[in-house]
């Protein structure tokens, strides 16, 4: 039982990997300032009418762009249903140990929880 999408998921799991130390720092900026509680990443090859683009693919030749976003521009959009928010937090954990992705894939969407793996998370940078 093989997901057709399991070479571009491992791709992307990569790319994170690859960009974990940016993606963390990112996030605590965002929780500092205030300017959200739970950063949403957005992983793309098509453009998108959210966030703001912060690794262009074809800038540092990866297989998909990223985008940061917040989960109250999910709301506002209708990505996320407000009576779902509280779940949606609750899965999504400490957003300094855990990151949310976003995955558009062709006609495909998904919501992906990765941990900030091998990140000292416990000190600011």
């Amino acid at each position: 039982m093989s997901d057709p999408l399991e070479k571009e998921l491992k791709e992307l799991q990569g790319e994170l990997t690859e960009f974990s130390g940016q993606l963390l720092e990112i996030t605590r900026e965002l929780l500092k300032e205030r300017v959200t509680e739970f950063p949403i990443f957005i992983a793309h090859q098509a453009d998108v009418f959210l966030g703001e683009v912060i690794v262009d693919m074809k800038e540092y030749e990866v297989p998909f762009s990223l985008s940061v976003s917040t989960v109250e521009e999910f709301v506002e959009t209708g990505l996320i249903q407000k009576e779902k928010l509280a779940g949606f937090r609750e899965a999504f954990g400490n957003p300094e140990n855990n990151t949310c992705v976003f995955w558009i894939h062709g006609d495909n969407a998904r919501y992906i929880l990765f941990p900030f793996a091998g990140r000292n998370t416990d000190t600011e940078s």
